[in-house]
């Protein structure tokens, strides 16, 4: 089993650790529930109609209604390297799903190892190499050598850097086959489970099938989500119930396309339980941690927004995917014995065409949009220079060696790119290195965000704020994330076992206080964020102290 440790063992060699005094029982399981695009409104819109696994935590667990994320790069890769580190995308270099690289001239997604090979089907052999940061599995592995850590997910970014460096494995789905895969950095063969898994097919159970609602009275629908066709869903087409999978049998459009129903969810359930057995998860003394992904909400929010009648129903059907799941781990190994978590690693604009409905200054943007106004600007003011910068999203980065080779100012470049960013009028603010590598004071209440989010080495040159309710995006339809706005950043944050005091709690926290505090309630301490805090208020006293 591969381990490219580089600096962790130092790293970890600097943590003391003390076991809390006075705790009467720690778990053997920790089970942390990553829900993609959860926005904390699905754990209250939607209540009176979950009867499952949902239903259970409101019930029973320590609800956080004020949980925002501390960064502004609310996307995938950085909301999941958060969960289970507590560390900032300034600190565990996690700044996006994707990235520039200068040397290598081309974009680095954010789990992309090309050192390592996938294993259990085709698709892409990922691991947590471009992660900085330690995690709260890194340092139970450390402390306790029996303990396992697993991630799965329907995501290989999800699934990786929730299992952190020292992961035993990780598992995700590959569209290119409709597998669950894992990479060289954990095994260099698969295990029988997974290929007993893989050889039921269970995605192509799905072809032919209609994504149908899940309660039979479409007014109940009307009554939470509103009507079902509604302007400015994906493609501005398929937008009602019944919806048919696109694709041939056994084709990646199919595999690909099947993600955007709540199958995405049963598979990953399915897997998930036959990993924990396989992996004997909570089995022992020693405790484990078990990270799971949930990503159906993610590409149907994309595909329908927050507030469509598919989103809902996706989140009804998971209330009884998590049922299932918390069932089965109370018959194999206790709830009383697990502290479960339930998180996300972001949230999500609504509709532009629902805010516009209600009178709200909605917009969609291509980012061609922004793009021509920097290129034809930058044209302008230095005319026969080559192409200055490369796009990604709604960032730029410069082309640092042009800007040498024609001996040109940096800062003049920076500022005419800026002007005529805001100029376009779907700007808020620019941000540049200069302005996030000091701590100079300032008023501006989304600099500390865009600080937390900032990593030089693979940060973009021009960090673009855009105007709250704008959505860059080059489909028609749909939606997404990744601003600084809180809709981007509001997430649920639920604990629920033993020691923990149901209820809610309003006070201020983030993501970033999970890990510190799942650390706590295992027994050592685990370092701090300057700006986040243990959640005391929710634990028992005697339980972790």
């Amino acid at each position: 089993m591969k381990r490219n440790r580089y600096a962790l063992i130092c790293l970890l060699s600097l943590l003391a650790f003390s076991p809390a005094s006075g705790q009467s029982s720690r778990p053997k399981l920790v089970l942390v529930l990553s829900i993609d695009q959860m926005r904390y409104d699905y754990l209250t819109r939607f209540s009176d109609l979950y009867k499952g696994g949902l239903r259970t935590l409101i019930d029973r667990g320590a609800v956080f209604t004020n949980a925002n994320y501390r960064h502004a790069a609310t996307e995938t890769g950085p909301g999941h390297s958060v969960i289970l580190s507590g560390r900032h995308p300034s600190h565990s270099g996690i700044v996006a799903n994707e990235w520039w690289d200068p040397y290598l001239k081309k974009s680095i997604n954010v789990v992309e190892d090309p050192a390592q090979s996938p294993v259990g089907g085709e698709g892409r052999g990922a691991s947590p190499v471009n992660a900085l940061s330690f995690t709260v599995g890194d340092l139970l592995k450390l402390r306790n050598p029996n303990s396992h850590v697993i991630g799965i997910s329907l995501k290989d970014r999800s699934a990786v850097l929730m299992a952190g460096r020292r992961g035993d494995a990780a598992y995700w789905y590959e569209t290119i086959g409709g597998n669950f895969i894992t990479s060289t950095y954990y095994m260099k063969e698969a295990p029988s489970w997974l290929i007993k898994f893989n050889g039921q097919h269970m995605a192509d159970r799905y072809f032919g099938k209609q994504w149908t609602r899940l309660l039979p009275d479409e007014h109940v629908y009307e009554k939470y989500a509103g009507k079902d066709a509604v302007e400015g869903e994906w493609d501005r087409k398929d937008i009602v119930f019944p919806h048919n999978i696109r694709g041939n049998a056994q084709t990646q459009e199919y595999y690909d396309d099947l993600r955007r129903t709540p199958a995405a969810d049963e598979m990953t359930v399915s897997a998930a339980l036959e990993a924990m057995k396989a992996h004997h998860l909570g089995e022992d003394d020693a405790p484990d941690i078990f990270a799971i992904g949930f990503s159906g909400t993610d590409f149907i929010g994309h595909t329908y927004g927050p507030d469509s009648q598919e989103q809902m129903d996706e989140l009804l059907r998971l209330d009884r995917v998590l049922d299932k799941l918390f069932k089965e781990i109370d018959v194999r190994i206790g709830l009383k014995n697990t502290i479960v978590l339930l998180t996300a690693d972001h949230g999500a604009l609504p509709l532009v065409e629902n805010l516009q409905a209600k009178g709200i200054d909605a917009r969609r943007v291509k980012p061609s949009v922004l793009e021509d106004a920097v290129h034809q600007a930058l044209q302008r003011r230095f005319p026969g220079v080559p192409d200055l910068f490369t796009r990604i999203d709604s960032n730029f980065y410069l082309h640092e060696d042009i800007i040498r080779q024609w001996n040109l100012d940096r800062r003049i470049v920076e500022s005419t790119a800026i002007e005529a960013l805001m100029a376009t009028g779907f700007v808020e603010k620019v941000y540049t290195h200069s302005d996030l590598s000091n701590n100079s004071a300032s008023d501006d209440p989304y600099l500390p965000l865009f600080r937390n989010a900032f990593f030089q080495p693979r940060s973009p040159h021009l960090i673009v704020l855009v105007k709250q309710y704008t959505y860059v995006g080059e489909r028609p339809g749909g939606t997404g994330h990744g601003t600084a706005h809180e809709y981007d950043r509001h997430v649920p944050i639920v604990f629920m076992g033993t020691g923990i005091k149901p209820g809610l709690y309003s006070e201020s926290c983030g993501p970033e206080d999970i890990a510190p505090t799942l650390a706590r309630l295992l027994g050592f301490t685990y370092p701090l964020e300057d700006d986040s805090r243990l959640l005391k208020e929710m634990i028992q006293y005697g339980a972790a102290e």
